[in-house]
């Protein structure tokens, strides 16, 4: 094992244990009910980004090529609207099939209701129009603290993983690492309240292998870790909480699955199709250095 290699297992290692500790001061602060949640969450973002400007500097590398390279600059806005594209259509489809309701929209008055305000009605020209003002602020907002996770998860980590592993075996490990990581806040009732097990063993392993091969596909078509950063923030401002408003109605589990299969599904097909393209120039490994 080259001395890199170990320095990686080691920062990962740290940042594992040092998260757990963190996320056990969380559950001790009330946990996800808890008053200083959102703050202590939101600092944990910033882990990873952290570790892994531990991991440069140990081996001797600049962040500078990572975070100024901003690459094929179409990805971005395909990276910020495909999160929100997918629930859409995980909604609809769930609707059409039965397994969801919605009270949204109003097919007599063709009228949308705003959720958690009573009975009051918009135009659907008016709603959206707010939906993608708060969309566009929601990501803006959002991506400071997901820049936290993805400098390190896509912007070192992924690297390094994949060209020491290969393609399909460094990503498969990056995403379920990933999910584990978060194990402790899960376990407690965040995501997948009702089901601490499943949830935190099963779910978000699964979802985050999931969006992690989606945000390497995107990382790695582009050249950039950015369109992760914006993907990301998606997610977490406004595709994620979608799912979960009280006009769509589901058992807690089927909302689970439609949080969770759609996303595994698609991260396994883009983990797959990166595998079958590796070598083609239709994508490389980034910043353009020894690794």
């Amino acid at each position: 094992m080259d001395s890199n290699h170990r320095t990686l297992l080691l920062v990962l290692g740290g940042l594992l244990f040092v998260s757990f500790v963190w996320e056990g001061l969380i559950l001790l602060a009330g946990g996800v009910a808890g008053p200083y949640f959102t703050l202590m969450a939101t600092a944990l973002m910033f882990f990873p980004t952290i570790a892994g400007f531990a991991y440069l500097r140990r081996t001797g590398r600049s962040a500078r090529p990572i975070l100024t390279q901003v690459g094929k600059k179409r990805y971005l806005l395909a990276a910020a609207l495909f999160p929100v594209a997918l629930t859409v259509l995980v909604i609809g489809g769930a609707v059409a099939a039965g397994v969801m309701t919605q009270t949204l929209y109003d097919g007599t008055t063709g009228m949308v209701t705003l959720p958690g305000v009573d009975g009051e009605q918009i135009s659907v020209g008016v709603f959206l129009l707010q939906f993608l003002v708060t969309m566009v602020v929601g990501i803006a907002v959002t991506s400071i603290a997901t820049f936290g996770e993805e400098f390190g998860w896509r912007g070192v980590f992924q690297n390094r993983l994949v060209a020491r592993y290969g393609v399909v075996a460094g990503l498969v490990f990056l995403g379920i690492f990933w999910g584990i990581w978060h194990a402790p806040i899960i376990y407690a009732g965040y995501n997948f309240p009702g089901y601490p097990l499943l949830g935190s063993l099963v779910l978000m392993p699964l979802f985050t292998l999931g969006t992690s091969g989606v945000f390497a596909w995107l990382t790695l078509r582009s050249g950039s870790f950015w369109p992760a950063v914006l993907a990301h923030a998606s997610f977490n401002s406004t595709a994620g909480p979608l799912i979960y408003l009280p006009v769509f109605d589901a058992e807690p589990l089927v909302k689970y699955l439609l949080f969770v299969i759609p996303w595994a599904v698609l991260g396994i097909a883009a983990i797959l199709h990166l595998k079958m393209t590796e070598g083609t120039g239709a994508w490389a490994l980034y910043p353009a250095e020894e690794l």
